[in-house]
């Protein structure tokens, strides 16, 4: 239990997959929880992607996808079932071994129109040409920082750039001449069990890309459940279930 979320007594997790002509598509995930009075979340890798808007719901919508993905309910008052708490989460839990992320500032090296994207280069020492995610940019605050934006020393703590936001918001400090700046969280799932280097390519609206070092991690995903897992045979005298694994014909 934390200032927000409740874990205890919540059990029967289970994932169920939905018909293929469903709606969407993916999981319905239910689970059992004895928090009568308060609305359930589910956090998946760290981040809020579900929660139900009434104390009685036990299930949640979970999309299909192919990256590795860990599942974590948690309770919350009705008020912030809406609400992102996943900095009260375990460390664990918050940021799974198989998770890259990176806060990347919007300076004024960005522009709108700007495309960011992260590249790893799956332990072979080159990028992939695709990316692993890419996000368009539209950063606001580009043309409000600093010496010519208005008149000199009207901004805040002394410099020009009076259309510049204020403190307590985006990220102190990492603007120009001291300023906020607008951040771009970036998370992805790395499903190989290497060691990444990572790349984050800025592609431009007008000009050539440029690349900046995004770091390392060593990846570690879950390890993928054996495809192919069949009920062969039941013996109730002995309740021994049989399993077999066939293979898949090419």
């Amino acid at each position: 239990m934390t200032a927000h979320l409740h874990t205890d007594n919540i059990d029967r997790l289970r994932a169920e997959p939905l018909r293929p002509d469903a709606p969407g598509g993916g999981w319905r995930v239910s689970f059992r929880s004895q928090h009568a009075g308060l609305c359930h979340q589910l956090y998946v890798n760290g981040r809020l992607a579900d929660f139900t808007d009434t104390p009685g719901g036990r299930t949640f919508h979970l999309p299909a996808a192919a990256e590795p993905r860990e599942l974590y309910v948690a309770a919350v008052a009705p008020a912030g079932r809406a609400d992102d708490h996943n900095a009260e989460l375990p460390a664990d839990v918050r940021r799974p071994g198989w998770m890259y992320a990176v806060r990347v500032p919007l300076t004024s090296r960005y522009r709108p129109g700007d495309r960011l994207a992260v590249h790893t280069d799956r332990g072979t020492g080159t990028p992939d040409a695709e990316p692993l995610i890419e996000r368009a940019l539209s950063p606001t605050w580009c043309a409000r920082w600093g010496f010519g934006d208005s008149a000199f020393g009207r901004g805040a703590l002394g410099y020009g750039g009076i259309g510049a936001p204020g403190l307590g918001r985006g990220g102190f400090g990492a603007g120009l001449f001291g300023f906020g700046a607008e951040v771009l969280d970036l998370r992805v799932a790395l499903s190989d069990p290497v060691t990444h280097t990572i790349t984050l390519r800025n592609r431009p609206a007008v000009g050539e890309a440029s690349d900046a070092p995004g770091g390392q991690i060593v990846a570690a995903p879950p390890p993928t459940p054996p495809s192919g897992l069949a009920a062969t045979g039941y013996d109730p005298q002995t309740a021994m279930l049989t399993l077999e694994i066939q293979e898949s014909t090419p």
